[in-house]
């Protein structure tokens, strides 16, 4: 008995579970879907060992290798970070002022611009981006603030791209690498400041991979922007604009919120409608920016009457955008529908001259916008300009029925038609819009809030301000002279006494006595030494070329220095040459050289279709005017068919 109880200990010793028996039973074992190409095409259990498996060996045949296993991308598992925090336009209270000893803070992303409802939880919605976007980069900085040191060149932003970039050269992915250079380099150029409070880096970083109209409307900037060092990128550029019109004008927008839907709509249009010229300089974009406009009153309708203060700044964001946008257009088209100004109220830059105490209400202080600066109203001012030259300028062409026109109101020794209508009536409105310029003042530094982008102090804002009203005036007193007549009286080389006139000389820092010729000239060369306060590298550069193309064209030599160039002095006498030079005429040369070289640099740090256009502009104005002609840019422009946007 005692052996059959030691037989029984030792099977029960040996005893297994069902799941390791059938383990240790071969044709119980799970099969395994490994092994060599060999091995696995006959069948046979492979012991994948290394360098060749054991039935390789035996049959001594070179063992055929491993197939590795194929990597899937999968999102499924992701999750998204939504903010918390409520997501709006930053109010000015939040940030401190200039000269505070507090910096200006890095606020999330979600405080520039919110629409509602987060965007990227979990799958993406029908008009999310497709499958051939490929995973979403790594080294994607979309809330890197504008470095002061970082060179303006685009070559060295890609160069410096790819230095940083992981991923061997020949894995790049090209939409993902068009991605990365929006937000490293094309949204600092299409906005005045950049960090985390500029919108088209913030909000835009919260919506492209949620949104395709996005998704392909940054690619299309990024490789318009290349195609100016790297041509094989037109077409790249061409095919994601494409690609933006189906999105955002044939497949329908998802949603269950309109608002948002339109908030997202009118993004898109403002960063695909207002590039067009990046790719063609002749596109114009104005059925974008006529949709735009559609879209703005949609948007105000469905908010009523009563709106917070978050869809407040909303507003205010896409009216001002639109403001900047109607702007350039109507320096080059006549036919496109005025924007509503009357529709939303421009708040007055100005501070209110009643006491303050140290907390200041929000409405006293002024954020500076992407487009228009801290100056919305000046650029009202200038657009109005820019639509009533060409609307008169065209009327006047059709009365006279020809298109030689210059001689209408522009030389200073014609007589005006007096019986003409439109003149009448154009500079009754010229001399409305001349008093409001010269009645506004830009709003004061300490009045001001600050970005944060070292590239853009707020004093850089109020010299651009400063900019646009000399530009302003520039251009009503030179279509409309008998304007200028009445602030600089000259008749016969005598002045003439003018109540009107003490008020110019205080606005502006420009001597009256002299021709309203000259006096053109020196206004032009005071608007050119504001901006020659500005650095190439200021954030404002995207908004100079209009100004720089108003003020510039007008840099021109007087009759008698271009008359006859041999006269004012002696052969004989080879110091009597220098002698002849004056020193107006060396001061024009030298704004000259500034406009020049300050165009020359946009081209490397702006879209420089565009720029080429202006520099192309201002230089065959100027080669006219020395010729002796009466000439203006606008004439030249559509002369020569340069009409593009110029901003």
């Amino acid at each position: 008995m005692q052996n059959i109880q030691v037989v029984d200990s030792t099977s029960k010793e040996k005893s297994t579970s069902p799941r390791e028996a059938a383990i240790l039973n071969p044709r119980r074992a799970p099969k395994s879907r490994n092994g060599c190409l060999r091995c696995k095409a006959k069948r046979l259990k492979c012991d994948e060992a290394k360098p060749g498996c054991q039935q390789c060996v035996k049959k001594n045949v070179a063992c055929p290798g491993y197939k590795s296993k194929s990597l899937v991308w999968s999102t499924k598992h992701e999750k998204m970070l939504a903010s918390n925090q409520d997501g709006s336009f930053p109010s000015a209270s939040s940030i401190p002022l200039v000269g505070s000893s507090q910096s200006a803070p890095l606020l999330p992303e979600s405080q520039v611009l919110d629409f509602n409802e987060p965007v990227s939880q979990g799958e993406p919605d029908n008009s999310a981006i497709p499958s051939i976007a490929g995973p979403r980069s790594p080294t994607i900085d979309m809330g890197a603030r504008r470095d002061s040191n970082t060179a303006t060149d685009s070559l060295s932003a890609i160069r410096q791209q790819l230095h940083r970039s992981t991923v061997p050269e020949f894995l790049l992915h090209l939409p993902t690498m068009l991605v990365e250079y929006y937000f490293s380099y094309v949204c600092q150029i299409f906005s005045s400041f950049d960090g985390t409070l500029n919108p088209f880096r913030s909000t835009v970083g919260k919506l492209w991979d949620g949104s395709a109209p996005i998704y392909y409307a940054i690619q299309s900037m990024a490789a318009a922007y290349l195609a100016n060092h790297f041509p094989r990128m037109s077409p790249v550029g061409m095919q994601m604009q494409r690609e933006t019109y189906r999105c955002l004008y044939q497949v329908p927008q998802g949603g269950k919120n309109p608002a948002e839907n339109l908030d997202k709509t009118l993004l898109t249009v403002l960063l695909v409608g207002q590039t067009t010229a990046w790719h063609d300089p002749k596109d114009l974009g104005l059925v974008h920016l006529k949709t735009a406009k559609r879209l703005n009153r949609r948007r105000l309708e469905q908010q009523g009457g009563a709106v917070d203060s978050k869809a407040r700044r909303q507003n205010e964001f896409f009216e001002q955008c639109i403001l900047y946008w109607d702007m350039l257009a109507g320096f080059v088209e006549e036919d496109i529908d005025e924007f509503g100004f009357g529709e939303f109220e421009i708040r007055d830059s100005s501070p209110s001259t009643s006491p303050k105490s140290d907390t200041s209400e929000e409405g006293d202080k002024v954020f500076p916008h992407p487009w228009t600066g801290v100056a919305p109203k000046v650029q009202k001012l200038f657009a109005q300009v820019g639509r009533l030259i060409r609307s008169y300028r065209k009327s006047t062409a059709q009365e006279a029925g020809s298109l030689d026109f210059l001689s209408l109101d522009l030389g200073f020794n014609m007589e005006f038609p007096q019986d003409s209508a439109a003149t009448i009536e154009a500079t009754a409105k010229a001399q409305a819009l001349e008093e409001e310029l010269l009645a506004f003042e830009p709003p004061s530094a300490c009045n001001l809030v600050d970005a944060g982008d070292e590239n853009t102090p707020v004093h850089q804002y109020i010299l651009l301000a400063e900019s646009y009203k000399c530009a302003a005036l520039l251009e009503i007193y030179r279509i409309f002279p008998s304007i200028l007549f009445k602030r600089v009286p000259f008749t016969s080389n005598t002045f003439a006494s003018s109540s009107l006139a003490p008020a110019i000389q205080n606005l502006l820092p420009i001597p009256t006595t002299q021709p309203p010729s000259d006096f053109l000239i020196s206004l032009a060369m005071h608007t050119i030494s504001i901006l020659e306060k500005l650095p190439s590298t200021s954030g404002t550069r995207c908004l100079q070329p209009i100004v720089i193309l108003a003020a510039g064209s007008e840099l021109r030599f007087s009759p008698a220095s271009t008359a006859d160039p041999m006269s004012g002095f002696m052969p004989a006498s080879s110091s009597s040459i220098f002698n002849s030079l004056t020193n107006r005429e060396v001061d024009i040369a030298s704004a000259r050289r500034f406009v020049t070289t300050r165009l020359q640099e946009f081209q490397l740090s702006l879209p420089a279709k565009p720029i080429i256009r202006a520099l192309m502009l201002v230089q065959e104005t100027w080669a006219r005017a020395d010729l002796g002609q009466e000439v203006f840019w606008m004439d030249v422009m559509d002369e020569m068919g340069w009409k593009t946007i110029f901003g």
